[in-house]
C-alpha cells in the first residue's frame, strides 16, 4: 500500500521505501492534491500556489509534465489496481485515493476518535497521540509561498488544537511531569499562545511547584502587557486565581515524581503478615511525632535470602502505604549483586533520587556531600517513601537514610543483615525466613487451584516441603504442577522428590528450576538459556528475537511459555526481566552451549543493539561520522528481525532506556575477548553520549573495548577507542587522563599511518589543552589536525578544527578572527553537508557578533540556532542561542525581554552535557540578572559557574565566573570582597591569553581603587581595560571602561579632560544603541 505524506516532508513511500517524487515544485503538486483528496483542484488555484502568484505562461504545460512523472511513480509501487491515482478532471487535477493512505487524514480520523468525550480519558489519550505521531516536522517542508504558507498555517492550527487536548487528557491522567519539557519549549516557540500558557501554568501545579507556575504566570502577563498592550483571558486568570487560593484543579494534581518508577505490587501475595505490620510504622511516624517515637522509625531494612521475597514484600507494603506518602514513592535499583553491572555507587543514586525529587539537572551539586546534605533537605520538606533494592553494603547507601526528624521513609533491601544500620542509624529490621507451612500451602493452592489442592491435601503438602518454603521455589513448582493439569500432585511430587534425592546438594530452588526448565520445549529451553547470556538488566522481544534469530512473534511465543512457567517477569508491555537467582541459572546452563555458539548469540544481540543505535541516533541527526568506522563494519545481519521496519519508531527515548544495558553488553562482550562487536557497539553509541553522558557505566563499557583494541593489533579501532577514553575522561574533568589517552591515540594512529584519526586525535588534544586554559598549546595542535585535514580535502574535518580554533580565539578576545574562522567553519560545513555543523555552529557566531556590537546579525543567527537546535534536539545549541539573546536584550537596556529569554535559557541548561558550555552560560546568564539589578541572583549563578568550573578544571570558566562576580559586588559597595576576587581572576588568568577577563577585573579592580580615593590608579586600570577591549573589537566593553575613565578623570580636578575619552565612546555608543550612549552624553 502506498503511503502519502504532508504532515513533514512530502513523501510517498511504498513499503516502506521512498519513491521518487521529484524536485520541490514536483512533489508541491503531489501535496496539494493530498491535502484535498478526491476533490478536483483548478489548475489555476495549483499554479497560483506552486509559484506563489506569479505562475510562467506554460504553467499549464509544465504541471502536465509533472502529473505524468507522478503518475509513472504511483504506478510503478502498484501497476495493478493501484489504490492511488492522479487524474485530470474538470479543468484541474485530482488524486483519487483511500483517505486512510494519506498521514492528514489519519491524523483528523484519529483526532476525532480522541475528542469523544464519552471515551476513556486513557483511550482518548492513546488516541490523541496516535495523532501526534503522524507528524513527522513541519507539513509541506520544502514548499514556499504565500499561498502555501497559509495552508501551512492551518494545518499546524488543527495540530495544536489536538495537542492542547492530549495535554488536557495527560493533566487529568495526573502525568503533569511528562509533559513540562514539551510545553516549555513550545512557549518558547509561542510566547503569546495563551492556550499553552494555560497548560503550562497547570502542569507545573500538577508537578507540585506552585511557585513556579506563579512565575511563568507573571512573565506571561507582563510580556503580554508590553509587546501587545493585552491582558490573559478569563480562563488564565481564574487558574492564577487558583494558584494563589492554593487549590489547584484536583484533575491536574500530581504528586512530586508520581510513582512511575515503582514496579507494580504482585498480583499474589500470602503471608508476611506480622512483617507488613512491623513495616507500619514507616506510615504512622510525622514530624511532630519525632520526639515521641524516637529515632528509627522512618528506617526498615529487609534482608533474606535470594528467592525469599525481599523485593516482593517491599512492592506490597509500597502498595498498601500508597496513601501515607502524598509526595511520592520511588524504586532504586542499586544493582548490589547484578552479574554484569557494577553496583550503583552513592552518588550517581543520589543524583537519579533528586532528580526524582523535581531538583534540575543544573542545580544538583558535584560533590557527593552537598548531593547527601541537598537530599535530607527535601525529604523534610516532603513526605516521600524511598526503596532501596538489593543493596550490596551499608556504605551504598549510608548517604540516602533519613534523619529520625523526617517524615519521608526509606526501604533498603539486602542479602546479609546491616547491624551497622541498626545499632548507628536505629534502623527497625525484619530477616525473612521460609514462609511457614500455612502461608505456603495457601500460596500454593492459590497458584495451583483449590479443586486439586483438596483433591490429595497429602500430595500438595509434600510439594510445598520440597519446595523448602521459598516463595521463588514455590512459584516455580506451582507453574510446573499448573502447566499439567492432568498429571495428579501425588505423580508430581515423586518427580519432584526423585529429582531432589538425586542432587542433595544443589537445594530446593535448583531442583524445582531444572524442573520448570525440562518441561518446556526445546526452542523455549534454548531461549530460555540465551536470554541468560543478556548482560543487561532487562530487554525487550526484540533483543530476545534478535538474540535467538526468529521473528518477533515466535520470540514473543517463547517468552509468554516463560513467563508462564515463573522464570521470567514481564513487568511492562514487552519488557522482561529475570530475577537474580533464575538469571543465575540460566546464566549456569547456557555455559553448557559450546563457546562458539555463545559467542555466536551474544554477536546476534550487540548487532541488533548496534542497528537499533544507529537506527535511533540517525531518526534524531545525533550520529557521529565515526572516523574509525571503517575498521569495525561489515557484520552480516541476523535474523528477520533484523529487517529494516522493525528498526522505525527508534529514537532519544529508546537510546535512554537501553543506555545502561547497551553500556553492559559492550563491556560483557569486551569481557569475553568479542573484540570487534564490543567496540563497533560503542563507536555507534558515541554521538548519543556526546549529548546524554553514559557515566560510570559508559566509562567501564570503554574501558573494556579499549583493552581489546590494545590487543587487536587495529590500529585504527584503538585509535577510536583512545579518543572514547579521552571523551570520558573530559565528560568527568580528568584533564590528564584526556591528553594522555589523545596523546596515545596521535602515536597509535601515526602508526597505522591513518591521516584522518590523527587529525582527529590532534583536535581532541587541542580541546584538552583549551579546556584547562592552555590556549597557546590548543592553537598548536588544532592548527596541525586543520592542515592534515586541509591536505586530505576533507571538508568536515576541516570544518571541527576551524571551529575549535575559533572557539580558542574567542576566549583571548580576538573577536573579528573568531568570526572570520567561524564564518569559514560554515562554508565548510555546508560543502561536507555536515547537519550537526549546521546546528552547531550559529549559536558561536551569534556570541562573536554580540561581543562585536552587531546586534542585528547577531539576533538573526540566535534565530537560526534556536530553530535548528529545536529541530535536532541539541541543548547545546539552543542553550547558547538563548543565553545569546537574553545578553542582546541586555546590553540595549531591554532588562523585560532580557529575563525572559534567560527564563527560557535556564529551561535548556539542565539538559547540557558539556559541564564547560553549562559554565559559560550560566556566567552569561549571571550577567543578565546583575544588568537587571538582581544581584544576588547574579551572584549565585556565579557562585554555580565557579563551581562547576573548579570541578572540571575549566580555566575559563574560573576566571570568569570571579571577575564577573567581583564587578558586582563593586555594585554592592563590598570593595574588599571583589578586590579579593579580582586577584583571584587575575591569578587564574595569568600565564594566558584571557584578554577579556583581565580586562573585566582591571575594570573592578580600578572602580575599587576609585572608592578608596586612587583616582590616578583607577584612571590607569580603566584605559589599560579600554585598550584591551579596543584591540579585541568588543565595542560594549570598550564604551564601558570609556565610561568609567571619563567618571574618574571628571569627579577629580581635571574635569576638562574627561571629554575626550567621552567624546568617542559616546561615538562608539550611538552607532551601538546602547544605553551608555546617555550617560557619556552627559559628559561631554
Amino acid at each position: 500500500m502506498i503511503d502519502l505524506r504532508l504532515l513533514g516532508p512530502v513523501r510517498a513511500l511504498a513499503g516502506g521505501r521512498d519513491l521518487e517524487i521529484g524536485h520541490p515544485r514536483q512533489r508541491g503538486l503531489l501535496a496539494l492534491l493530498m491535502a484535498d483528496v478526491g476533490v478536483p483542484v483548478p489548475f489555476d488555484r495549483l499554479a497560483e500556489l506552486l509559484w506563489d502568484g506569479r505562475p510562467p505562461r506554460m504553467a499549464r504545460n509544465v504541471m502536465a509534465g509533472y502529473a505524468t512523472r507522478l503518475r509513472k511513480a504511483l504506478a510503478a509501487a502498484a501497476p495493478r489496481g493501484s489504490a492511488v491515482e492522479l487524474a485530470a478532471r474538470d479543468g484541474g487535477y485530482v488524486l483519487h485515493a483511500d483517505r486512510s493512505a494519506v498521514d492528514l487524514y489519519r491524523f483528523r480520523d484519529l483526532a476525532a476518535r480522541g475528542g469523544r468525550h464519552d471515551s476513556p480519558v486513557e483511550e482518548r489519550a492513546r488516541l490523541l497521540r496516535q495523532a501526534l505521531d503522524e507528524w513527522s516536522g513541519t507539513p509541506l517542508t520544502g514548499l514556499w509561498g504565500t499561498g502555501v504558507e497559509s495552508l501551512r498555517a492551518g494545518l499546524e492550527e488543527q495540530r495544536r488544537q489536538v495537542l492542547n487536548s492530549f495535554y488536557d487528557t495527560q493533566l487529568r491522567l495526573g502525568r503533569a511531569r511528562e509533559i513540562l519539557p514539551e510545553l516549555q519549549w513550545l512557549i518558547a516557540e509561542h510566547p503569546y499562545a495563551e492556550d499553552l500558557m494555560l497548560r503550562l501554568v497547570k502542569a507545573h501545579s500538577g508537578s507540585g511547584n506552585q511557585a513556579e507556575a506563579l512565575r511563568q504566570y507573571a512573565a506571561f502577563v507582563e510580556r503580554l502587557a508590553r509587546d501587545l498592550a493585552t491582558r490573559p483571558g478569563p480562563e488564565l486568570q481564574a487558574a492564577s486565581a487558583s494558584l494563589l487560593r492554593r487549590r489547584p484543579d484536583p484533575h491536574d494534581r500530581a504528586p512530586i515524581g508520581a510513582d512511575l518508577s515503582m514496579p507494580p505490587a504482585p498480583e499474589v501475595f500470602l503471608g508476611r503478615e506480622e512483617e507488613l505490620r512491623a513495616m507500619d510504622v514507616l506510615a504512622t511516624a510525622r514530624p511532630a511525632q519525632a520526639a515521641a517515637v524516637g529515632p528509627g522509625r522512618n528506617l526498615f531494612v529487609v534482608s533474606g535470602l535470594p528467592g525469599s521475597g525481599k523485593t516482593t514484600l517491599a512492592l506490597q507494603w509500597a502498595q498498601q502505604a500508597r496513601d501515607a506518602f502524598p509526595d511520592g514513592r520511588f524504586f532504586v535499583a542499586m544493582r548490589g549483586h547484578h552479574r554484569n553491572l557494577e553496583p550503583l555507587s552513592p552518588a550517581e543514586t543520589l543524583a537519579r533520587v533528586l532528580l526524582a525529587l523535581g531538583v534540575p539537572a543544573a542545580d544538583i551539586p558535584y560533590g557527593q556531600d552537598e548531593r547527601a546534605a541537598l537530599y535530607r533537605t527535601l525529604l523534610a520538606r516532603h513526605r516521600v517513601l524511598i526503596v532501596l533494592d538489593d543493596a550490596a553494603g551499608p556504605e551504598q547507601v549510608r548517604d540516602l537514610l533519613p534523619t529520625g526528624a523526617h517524615s519521608s521513609a526509606v526501604v533498603v533491601t539486602a542479602r546479609g543483615r546491616m547491624p551497622e544500620l541498626t545499632v548507628r542509624y536505629f534502623a527497625e529490621e525484619c530477616a525473612l525466613d521460609v514462609l511457614d507451612m500455612p502461608a505456603s500451602l495457601a500460596l500454593f493452592r492459590r497458584l495451583v487451584g483449590t479443586e486439586r489442592v483438596d483433591a490429595d491435601p497429602a500430595a500438595a503438602d509434600g510439594l510445598v516441603r520440597v519446595s523448602g518454603r521459598l516463595p521463588l521455589t514455590l512459584q516455580l513448582n506451582a507453574a510446573y504442577a499448573a502447566s499439567r493439569p492432568e498429571q495428579s500432585l501425588a505423580s508430581l511430587l515423586a518427580q519432584v522428590t526423585a529429582a531432589a534425592e538425586s542432587d542433595l546438594a544443589r537445594g530446593a530452588m535448583r531442583v524445582a528450576l531444572d524442573l520448570s526448565y525440562r518441561r518446556l520445549a526445546p526452542a523455549q529451553r534454548q531461549m530460555f538459556r540465551w536470554i541468560g547470556l543478556i548482560p543487561g538488566s532487562d530487554f525487550e522481544v526484540e533483543a530476545a528475537a534478535a538474540l535467538a534469530d526468529c521473528s518477533l512473534p515466535e520470540a514473543d511465543r517463547r517468552l509468554g511459555a516463560l513467563v508462564q512457567a515463573n522464570l521470567l517477569t514481564e513487568y511492562a508491555s514487552h519488557r522482561y526481566r529475570l530475577h537474580d537467582m533464575v538469571r543465575q541459572y540460566a546464566a549456569e546452563i547456557a555455559a553448557a552451549d559450546p563457546r562458539p555458539v555463545r559467542e555466536k548469540v551474544l554477536v546476534r544481540l550487540l548487532e541488533w543493539y548496534r542497528r537499533c543505535v544507529e537506527a535511533a541516533s540517525s531518526s534524531q541527526n545525533i550520529q557521529v561520522a565515526g572516523f574509525h568506522r571503517g575498521a569495525v563494519q561489515g557484520w552480516p545481519p541476523f535474523g528477520a528481525v533484523q529487517e529494516p521496519a522493525a528498526l522505525q519508531g527508534m529514537g532519544i527515548e529508546w537510546l535512554d532506556r537501553e543506555k545502561a544495558n547497551l553500556c553492559a553488553a559492550v563491556k560483557h562482550a569486551a569481557e569475553m575477548g568479542l573484540g570487534r562487536p564490543s567496540w563497533q557497539l560503542a563507536d555507534a553509541m558515541l554521538g548519543f553520549i556526546r549529548l546524554h553522558p553514559g557515566g560510570e557505566d559508559w566509562g567501564a563499557a570503554v574501558t573494556a573495548a579499549l583493552g581489546q583494541t590494545a590487543l587487536s593489533g587495529d590500529g585504527r579501532a584503538h585509535t577510536g577507542m583512545l579518543l572514547n577514553m579521552a571523551d570520558v575522561h573530559y565528560r568527568v574533568g580528568h584533564g590528564e587522563g584526556e591528553m594522555s589517552h589523545a596523546r596515545a591515540a596521535v602515536r597509535v594512529a601515526r602508526g597505522a599511518r591513518w591521516r584522518a584519526g590523527e587529525a582527529l586525535a590532534m583536535t581532541t588534544l587541542g580541546r584538552a589543552y583549551w579546556s584547562v586554559g592552555e590556549l597557546g598549546l590548543a592553537d598548536r595542535y588544532l592548527t596541525r589536525a586543520l592542515r592534515i585535514h586541509e591536505d586530505m580535502g576533507d571538508w568536515a574535518g576541516q570544518a571541527n578544527a576551524l571551529a575549535r580554533i575559533a572557539r580558542n580565539v574567542y576566549d583571548a578576545g580576538a573577536m573579528a578572527e573568531a568570526l572570520r574562522h567561524f564564518r569559514r567553519a560554515l562554508t565548510l560545513v555546508e560543502r561536507a553537508d555536515s547537519q550537526f555543523g549546521r546546528v552547531r555552529l550559529p549559536g558561536y557566531l551569534a556570541l562573536t557578533l554580540r561581543h562585536m556590537g552587531h546586534y542585528e546579525e547577531a539576533e538573526r543567527w540566535c534565530t537560526l540556532a534556536v530553530r535548528t537546535s529545536e529541530a535536532m534536539s541539541f541543548h547545546e545549541g539552543l542553550a547558547i542561542a538563548l543565553t545569546c539573546r537574553a545578553g542582546i536584550h541586555s546590553d540595549l537596556g531591554a532588562q523585560a525581554r532580557a529575563a525572559a529569554a534567560a527564563r527560557l535559557a535556564r529551561v535548556a541548561i539542565p539538559h547540557l552535557s558539556d559541564p564547560r558550555i553549562e559554565t559559560d552560560c550560566l556566567v552569561h546568564l549571571g550577567s543578565v540578572e546583575a544588568a537587571a539589578d538582581s544581584p544576588e541572583e547574579a551572584l549565585r549563578s556565579f557562585g554555580q559557574a565557579r563551581q562547576i568550573a573548579e570541578k572540571f578544571g575549566y580555566r575559563q570558566g574560573v576566571a570568569r565566573a570571579l571577575a564577573e562576580s567581583a564587578a558586582v559586588r563593586v555594585r554592592l559597595g563590598r570593595y574588599e570582597d571583589a578586590a579579593a576576587e579580582c586577584r583571584q581572576a587575575l591569578a587564574v588568568a595569568r600565564g594566558t591569553a584571557l584578554h577579556p577577563v583581565v580586562a573585566l577585573a582591571l575594570m573592578s579592580q580600578a572602580d575599587c581603587a576609585l572608592a578608596a580615593g586612587r583616582g590616578t590608579e583607577a584612571v590607569a586600570g580603566y584605559r589599560r581595560a579600554a585598550a584591551i577591549y579596543q584591540a579585541g573589537q568588543q565595542p560594549l566593553g570598550e564604551v564601558r571602561a570609556l565610561l568609567a575613565w571619563s567618571r574618574a578623570v571628571g569627579a577629580g580636578p581635571g574635569r576638562g579632560r574627561a571629554r575626550r575619552p567621552a567624546t568617542r565612546g559616546l561615538r562608539i555608543a550611538e552607532r551601538l544603541g546602547v544605553p551608555e550612549a546617555d550617560s557619556l552624553r552627559a559628559l561631554v
